[in-house]
């Protein structure tokens, strides 16, 4: 039986600033304990699509709806109205982010864990 390889790779740098990318995926993330998540939170991946290596980054809301909250404010600027409604179907929320261009500020974050490049939530516009 052969060992696993785990292949050695560069890594990805994202400067800090402005970047253009495109929704790729959209997943809700519920509280699981035994995977140590406490939240609720929606998750967008994002591949910076003006990086040459076109890396996929993620970005997240807490799964709150609302005029006021982070994730309704971003489906008001994608073109979801929620107005009046007492929920709204994941399928519609997938419908109207994933493949749309966007634009949005990356900022570089160092945790003890390594330097990450974060998408700052409240900076994503839709082109």
């Amino acid at each position: 039986m052969s060992e696993e390889i785990i292949k050695v790779t560069e890594p990805v740098i994202i400067e800090d600033g402005k970047h253009k990318g495109k929704i790729t995926k959209v997943v809700r993330s519920l509280p699981n304990a035994e995977e140590g998540r406490k939240y609720d939170y929606t998750e967008l991946y994002v591949e910076v699509t003006d990086h040459d290596k076109k890396p996929e980054i993620r970005v997240g809301f807490p799964t709150s709806i609302s005029e006021l909250s982070s994730l309704g404010k971003l489906l008001k600027k994608a073109g979801l109205d929620f107005s009046g409604k007492d929920g709204v179907p994941m399928k519609d929320i997938k419908d109207h982010l994933i493949d749309k261009k966007i634009t949005f500020l990356c900022k570089t974050e160092s945790t003890d864990a390594g330097d990450f490049a974060r998408i700052l939530r409240d900076t994503i516009d839709f082109k």
